[in-house]
């Protein structure tokens, strides 16, 4: 074992080759431990029920009555029994919420339904909702008026 390593030392080449490969296997190695713990990923929003549980997660006693879906799961709209509307979207692996309080950033497009918050570091989220976009779109005129 000390003649090939001392071999290997004394190859400027073979000393290069050598840590490239322990550098390979290391990567290899973290990118299994990720993916076996389950870093990262594409969290998808699979349910009326995962979005109800998300709604509670964001702001305690929120108890949904209606929730629409996005259709890849990057989103969702719950409205509770108090008529208040939260967004639901992707934030990195998780997912982040917002309570609507205005209709002012709400912009219809067939199907799809864009959405502003107050929080401009929240961002734009388009949802795919379907025959269910128009319904929301109606529905949040309710909000109040731009302010």
């Amino acid at each position: 074992m000390n003649a090939i390593l001392a071999s290997v030392l004394a190859n400027p080449q073979a000393a290069k080759a050598m840590q490239l490969l322990g550098s390979l296997i290391a990567i290899l190695v973290l990118a299994w431990l990720a993916r076996r713990i389950g870093l990262g990923g594409d969290p998808r929003i699979q349910d009326a029920d995962e979005a109800c549980a998300l709604a509670e997660d964001a702001i305690c006693g929120f108890d949904a009555r209606d929730v629409v879906v996005d259709r890849a799961g990057i989103g969702a709209l719950a409205r509770d029994t108090l008529g208040r509307v939260l967004l639901i979207r992707q934030h990195g692996s998780h997912f982040a919420a917002r309570e609507l309080t205005s209709h002012a950033g709400v912009r219809l497009d067939g199907r799809f339904l864009t959405i502003a918050t107050d929080d401009r570091r929240f961002g734009k989220v388009t949802l795919d909702l379907g025959d269910q976009a128009q319904v929301w779109a109606a529905s949040l005129r309710r909000l109040g008026a731009a302010a």
